[in-house]
């Protein structure tokens, strides 16, 4: 194969309608943004049953351009697909990876010099990706890995589990010297915790609206949300206690430092496609996975108890601090006892603080429900020193 340049990854599972339209993406912006340089598109698929992998093989690139498909380990998940991938990226030695999505839509050949231009100008080592979302889209990000990331390591990332990313040759060295690499959704959050974990520069921006099919899946959150939930949590958990010593020293954010949402006023580009979500759906698998756990419920929350199995059983309001406390102490109770049932027991809660997010933000435009976003971070922020005492 030889030394390469760059490496643009596509994990994919079963993604035949958009692999060759993101392949061609890719393949695009290679030649328009990085024609001199020495690239390789690798397409690491999980065990699809689809014809994506038929499809992958018999796309053409350009001569300047190698591709190679590989086998992951099968079912793992996205985490797997992307190890595999970074080892492709070590072989050839190169000096940049990027990492899309194979169910994007909306992905531009743009992207690729977005992921990339800053580590080959030696700016980042790391860069996170900015999309303008549907309010009610992400909603594991806006509620949970952005404010806890925020608060743990005193650096505002907003969409640090945004799929589409650069990495250094370093960050991948050192990703993969990580013993707590998982293997599935809880990848995105594990890359932006080494980044920071390891001083890394950090580098985001924004990369226009995203559609991708995995919005379709949210009509049934216990289904499609709840396993998604559990893996980034516990990913986070996990990294919490590994990197219990650097974070406990980091210098939290101030609150004046926060930066508040700015607004879109000037924006005239295409607005995401509405995620479709039932608050009905999300309130009843909530309270159903919480009524199951009463004594370990009442074990975290402690006081908290009584108002937040009210608040489940009437579906009436679960405000973000509240919210905030409960997945702080959750934290300190799954350090103390390493137990998935206390992120389980959290995932239901946190169905009923997307439902009550959902219901709050209504009526509001992409702006003001950004706000709302802001805010729920800030909760966490103002929670650090609990965190400090109870950890």
């Amino acid at each position: 194969m030889g030394k390469k340049d760059i490496v643009i990854g596509i994990p994919s599972y079963n993604e035949e309608a958009t692999i060759i339209h993101v392949m061609s993406m890719v393949a695009m912006g290679l030649q328009e943004f990085y024609p001199e340089y020495k690239s390789m598109i690798v397409v690491a698929d999980g065990g699809s049953t689809d014809r994506t992998v038929r499809l992958a093989n018999s796309f053409r690139v350009d001569s300047n351009i190698e591709k190679k498909v590989v086998k992951a380990p099968r079912n793992r998940g996205k985490g797997a697909t992307i190890k595999k991938i970074m080892h492709v990226s070590e072989s050839v030695k190169a000096s940049m990876l990027a990492i899309v999505d194979s169910d994007l839509l909306s992905i531009k050949p743009s992207w690729v010099d977005y992921l990339l231009r800053p580590i080959a100008f030696g700016h980042a080592d790391f860069t996170v990706s900015r999309y303008l979302r549907d309010k009610h889209d992400g909603g594991i990000t806006k509620l949970l890995t952005y404010p806890m990331v925020t608060m743990l390591w005193g650096e505002e990332v907003r969409q640090p589990m945004g799929g589409e990313v650069g990495m250094s040759s370093e960050l991948v060295r050192r990703c993969l010297e990580q013993p707590l690499f998982p293997d599935d959704f809880g990848i995105d959050t594990f890359l932006t915790t080494v980044a920071l974990a390891n001083d890394m520069r950090v580098h985001g921006g924004i990369l226009d609206a995203k559609f991708h099919e995995s919005t379709s899946k949210y009509v049934e959150p216990k289904k499609h949300l709840l396993g998604m939930f559990n893996q980034v949590t516990k990913a986070l958990f996990e990294l919490m206690i590994y990197y219990e010593k650097k974070w406990k020293k980091c210098t939290p954010l101030p609150f004046h430092h926060a930066k508040r949402p700015r607004k879109l006023d000037k924006y005239k580009g295409p607005l995401p496609t509405p995620v479709t979500l039932s608050r009905d759906a999300l309130w009843k698998a909530g309270y159903e996975i919480l009524d199951g756990k009463r004594r370990l419920l009442k074990e975290i929350c402690g006081d908290d108890y009584d108002r937040l199995l009210e608040t489940m059983r009437e579906r009436s309001h679960l405000d973000g601090d509240m919210w905030a406390e409960i997945v702080i102490r959750a934290a300190a109770a799954y350090k103390r006892n390493p137990d998935d049932k206390i992120i389980e027991l959290l995932g239901g809660i946190w169905l009923g603080r997307y439902a009550t997010f959902v219901e709050s933000t209504e009526k509001m435009n992409l702006n003001v429900a950004e706000l709302d976003v802001h805010k729920q971070m800030l909760y966490f922020l103002n929670k650090r020193d609990l965190l400090m005492h109870i950890y």
